[in-house]
C-alpha cells in the first residue's frame, strides 16, 4: 500500500513538471524564430555603392537605439551643427535635391527569410528628407522597388528638418508599419528622397518579427497523455489493493 502510494505521488509530480515544461521545450509561448530588421553598416546594402555606412546626424533627428543607427551610402550626414542657426553644414557627399515623382536619391535593401508559418511585428522607419517603403518577395529587380508591395508612400510635404510628416526624420515622424508574413524570403526596400539639396541625408529603421503562440505541439500532447494514463493506472491499482 505504501509503495503504491509513493509511486502515485512521484508520477503525479512527473506529470506536473512535464506540463510546466511544455511551453519552453515544445514552442508554446516561446518564439520558434525571430527576425530582426535593423539599419546599420553590418546589414543590408544600397543602390549607390552597395555598402552602407553609419552617419552623424543632426540633434533634431530621432535618436538611434540598440542595434540600429542612421545609415547612408557615404558621408552625407551632419558635418557640423551650427547652434545659432539650428542647421547642419553638409558633408562632402550630400546629394542634390529631387522630388518623390522622380527616381529616389538612393534605395536601401535588406533581405530576410521567414521560417515560421506566420511571423508578425512592426517596422519603424525614419528618413531625411523622406522615403517610401516596399516589400518584395525574393530579390528586387529594380531600384525603385516597383515589383513589390508598397507599404508606405513617400511624403512630399517639406517640414523644418525634413518632410512635414511621416516618413520624416524627427521623433514621432516615423512610419509604424505592421507586417504579417508567411514562410518565404523577402526584401525590405526603402526608397529615400532628398527633397532639399545640400542638406544631410540618410535613413534609419528597426523592427522585430516573431511567431509566439500558446498552443503546444503534438509531441507535447503525447507526453502529457502518457503521463496522465500512467497516473490513472496506478490510482486504479491502489483502489483495488
Amino acid at each position: 500500500m505504501k509503495l503504491a502510494g509513493s509511486r502515485t505521488i512521484w508520477l503525479a509530480l512527473l506529470v506536473f513538471f512535464l506540463v510546466a515544461a511544455i511551453p519552453a521545450q515544445f514552442g508554446g509561448s516561446a518564439s520558434a524564430g525571430t527576425v530582426d530588421l535593423l539599419s546599420g553598416p553590418q546589414s543590408g546594402s544600397n543602390s549607390i555603392n552597395g555598402s552602407n555606412t553609419g552617419i552623424v546626424v543632426s540633434p533634431a533627428w530621432a535618436a538611434s537605439g540598440p542595434g540600429f543607427e542612421w545609415i547612408s551610402y557615404g558621408n552625407t550626414g551632419c558635418n557640423e551643427f551650427i547652434a545659432l542657426t539650428g542647421l547642419c553644414t553638409p558633408g562632402p557627399e550630400n546629394p542634390a535635391g529631387t522630388n518623390v515623382t522622380s527616381p529616389p536619391t538612393a534605395t536601401f535593401y535588406q533581405t530576410f527569410t521567414i521560417t515560421d508559418a506566420l511571423d508578425h511585428g512592426t517596422l519603424f522607419v525614419w528618413a531625411d528628407d523622406t522615403a517610401g517603403v516596399w516589400l518584395d518577395t525574393g530579390t528586387v529587380s529594380s531600384g525603385d522597388g516597383s515589383t513589390g508591395l508598397q507599404e508606405w508612400a513617400a511624403n512630399s510635404t517639406p517640414g523644418t528638418n525634413c518632410a512635414g510628416g511621416a516618413i520624416g526624420c524627427i521623433t514621432g515622424m516615423d512610419a509604424a508599419i505592421p507586417l504579417n508574413l508567411t514562410t518565404g524570403t523577402y526584401t525590405l526596400v526603402i526608397d529615400a528622397y532628398q527633397l532639399v539639396g545640400g542638406s544631410p541625408f540618410g535613413v534609419m529603421y528597426n523592427g522585430t518579427l516573431s511567431n509566439s503562440t500558446n498552443t503546444p505541439e503534438p509531441a507535447s500532447f503525447l507526453l502529457m497523455g502518457l503521463g496522465l494514463a500512467g497516473l490513472g493506472s496506478l490510482i486504479r491499482r491502489r483502489k483495488r489493493a
